[in-house]
């Protein structure tokens, strides 16, 4: 659930616009640029239907910070007018609307550029959610999506703009759901290594739905693409588009193109399974294959809940093998799961009753799940008072509108609904025959057990942990730290963005049975375990700092040496500072490039002293040098991380130094960003947090705690107990 947030209100007709403006409905700021000045994370900025652009006081492009929610009202959506030139980290001189941070939000607002090269929405190394926005006449694009970008783009409407709808880049990941393009260039451009989920989105009268280039790996499910100018799909250089696999189709329908479905221009074909689409209108190489997967539409609504009806009698002349006798409970009672892997979660559960199989003596355990299936599986899992302080399904709580009283499931969905596993969207439906993701039905799993809140860097032991969106990382890790995770073939391979399976749903539930006492645990491969691959120094396991090193180190911010050691108390040089700055935020261009006479452009860290500098984390000498193998002071980590960070919003307490017994020694340069470090709770002392320390050389060991500190107060990271966080 959500935390409760600090609502502030930005209308753009509000009488004064200095300091009568303090944000509330009566008096709001009279701009969403001075709105955007004061927010702190957990701030949610409702904006007041109008037009807002630099005619009424805002100056463009506007950043929304991490942790901050900017929504209008449905209906009544607000409309931001202009862009302003920045510099991305990635691409140079642009122009945005808007530049979304970390996990910031937008919801409910109509966003339109008219500059040269206008994009509406620029992401960059960003898990932030877009909403039912609508991205209309952008010169450029509706949404631009870069770096290491991580973002849900959901239910938004894009129309008329010149390039693209959304463009995908770089090694951006993330979720493209249910989205609409119309009259635009593509609706949806991937290029470079980007491999996000396209699912649900529909497509209609482009120049091309959707075009895949140079290493790209998107995968496709469920899209509408129809009435194209020229193809539904076109495919260049090495891109690798994922329109479906033998058990997990594609679903994807091409419908009227112009000049085609599809453009493959690769030397490669492209696997097609499950995809309503005619491979006359297809241009290049295309491989069609068969599904493992029955159709769904011609399955019985009621075989996840009744059990299996009794087959006929075998005719005296028929010679082949009857199928296995429901009844026999060895090795299984479905033919399909006796070899398969998750027979041995599935099995005690068919023994309870509390998964079923179908009429025909199949188990069927890579079909996927849908939202009302996975429904009827918890509640024949959990029945009625099974789990403390749940209440009965149905009492009292309001149904979906996509859930008639004479749907099949509607009972289980409500009393799933009602006990915290499951959820309705936004618009008051329940869309009962959408698939359900992995992460998806872990999120579910950890909610309706109440799983209390763990440390996220759990998840570094995963592979793919960069695809697992924001929302889902306190209860996915969770719910790997209680072994509910169940990965097959790799336990520590994840595929959360995949549809789960009636047999991973199986082994997520027994799990779930297994925690809570009510079944006896087995062993299994592929159970992820939560302590599998963390890294273990050979000189921290004592180290004051051992838990900020571990965390840092799990994420690939920070490295140990080849044998083994961390060297936590080893001075940390201006060039290797720099290289844990870039990894831990990514950040973004803020000036110009510069060129250091003792940073060629072979020198290792070239790249990292670069985009630091860029950043305004860290800057030269007046001889146009870096010195990057200069220790740095543990005043200047601080200084670098509050401005870098652009946490000078506020003027610091003029006591917030008092604390240090040391704080005369504080420079004249640094007061006011330690002070502000201070009250943030980003200063780590050791051993007497009262002493500051200023001028002594930071060593590894400082570092890793600070810039952990600097990703909690970004809201990157889980708070890690600590007696020498300055804590006032």
């Amino acid at each position: 659930m959500e935390q409760s947030r600090f609502i502030h209100y930005v209308g753009v007709n509000a009488p004064t616009r200095d300091n009568g403006a303090i944000g509330t409905a009566t008096r709001p700021f009279a701009s969403l640029t001075q709105a955007l000045a004061q927010a702190q994370p957990g701030t949610t900025l409702q904006v007041l239907p109008g037009t807002y652009s630099a005619a009424t006081g805002e100056s463009f492009p506007l950043r929304v910070p991490a942790g901050v929610i900017v929504q209008g009202e449905p209906g009544r959506e607000p409309t931001l007018l202009g862009g302003g030139e920045f510099s991305s980290a990635t691409f140079g001189s642009q122009s945005a609307t808007l530049i979304l941070s970390g996990d910031g939000q937008l919801r409910h607002l109509v966003m339109t550029n008219p500059t040269e090269r206008g994009t509406g929405v620029w992401l960059e190394s960003s898990s932030g959610d877009v909403y039912r926005c609508q991205l209309v006449n952008c010169r450029r694009d509706g949404i631009l999506v870069t770096g290491n970008s991580l973002p849900l783009i959901a239910e938004n409407q894009f129309r008329g703009n010149g390039a693209s709808g959304i463009s995908l880049l770089r090694n951006s990941k993330g979720e493209v759901r249910g989205n609409s393009f119309e009259q635009t260039g593509y609706g949806i451009a991937v290029s470079d290594e980007a491999a996000p989920l396209l699912q649900a989105n529909q497509c209609r009268d482009n120049r091309s739905a959707i075009v895949v280039s140079r290493s790209a790996r998107p995968v496709l499910r469920e899209n509408y693409l129809a009435n194209n100018r020229d193809y539904g799909l076109v495919i260049q250089d090495q891109a690798a588009p994922d329109l479906g696999q033998r058990q997990s189709w594609g679903g994807n329908r091409f419908v009227s193109n112009g000049q085609g479905a599809l453009n493959n221009q690769t030397r490669r074909p492209l696997v097609s399974v499950g995809n309503l689409i005619d491979p006359s209108r297809a241009v290049g190489a295309i491989a069609l294959t068969a599904s493992t997967i029955p159709d769904r539409s011609a399955l019985p609504p009621r075989l996840l809940t009744a059990p299996p009806e009794p087959l006929p009698p075998k005719d005296a002349d028929d010679e082949s093998s009857p199928p296995p006798d429901p009844r026999v409970p060895t090795p299984s009672r479905f033919q399909d799961l006796a070899t398969h892997w998750s027979a041995p979660f599935i099995n005690p559960l068919i023994e309870q009753g509390a998964v079923q199989g179908f009429v025909d003596g199949s188990f069927r355990p890579n079909a996927w799940v849908t939202r009302a299936e996975f429904a009827a599986l918890v509640a024949a899992t959990f029945p009625d008072s099974g789990l403390p302080g749940q209440e009965t399904a149905g009492k009292s709580s309001p149904g979906f509108r996509d859930v008639p009283s004479t749907f099949w499931a509607r009972d289980v969905i409500l009393q799933a609904r009602d006990r915290g596993f499951i959820s309705g969207y936004p618009d008051g439906t329940f869309r009962p025959d959408r698939p359900l993701t992995r992460v998806q039905a872990l999120v579910a799993i950890a909610g309706g057990l109440d799983l209390p809140t763990v440390n996220g860097q759990l998840l570094s032991i995963f592979r793919d942990r960069v695809q697992i969106p924001s929302y889902a990382v306190g209860p996915l890790a969770a719910a790997t730290q209680r072994r509910l995770v169940v990965n097959y073939p790799d336990p520590l391979t994840l595929n959360p963005l995949a549809n789960i399976t009636r047999g991973e749903v199986g082994a997520i539930l027994y799990q779930s049975l297994v925690d809570l006492g009510l079944a006896d645990a087995i062993p299994s491969d592929y159970i992820a375990r939560p302590d599998t691959t963390l890294p273990g120094f050979t000189d921290t396991a004592n180290h004051w700092a051992a838990d900020f090193i571990t965390a840092i180190a799990n994420q690939g911010l920070i490295r140990g040496y080849a044998d083994g050691s961390f060297q936590p108390e080893r001075p940390i040089t201006r060039a290797q500072f720099a290289t844990v700055l870039v990894n831990a935020f990514r950040p973004q261009a803020q000036r110009p490039a510069a060129s250091f006479r003792d940073v060629p452009p072979g020198y290792w860290a070239a790249s990292a002293v670069q985009q630091a500098y860029q950043a305004e984390f860290l800057s030269g000498f007046p001889d146009q040098t870096f010195s990057p193998e200069n220790p740095i002071l543990r005043v200047q980590v601080i200084v670098s991380l509050i401005n870098g960070l652009g946490l000078m919003t506020t003027p610091p307490s003029a006591n917030s130094l008092r604390y240090y017994q040391d704080a005369n020694q504080i420079p004249t340069y640094g007061q006011a960003q330690v002070a502000r470090a201070t009250e943030l709770g980003m200063v780590v002392n050791y051993p007497q947090p009262n002493r500051f320390n200023p001028g002594d050389t930071a060593t590894r060991a400082e570092v890793s705690a600070l810039v952990y500190q600097a990703m909690v107060a970004q809201q990157q990271a889980v708070a890690i107990a600590s007696p020498f966080i300055v804590e006032l």
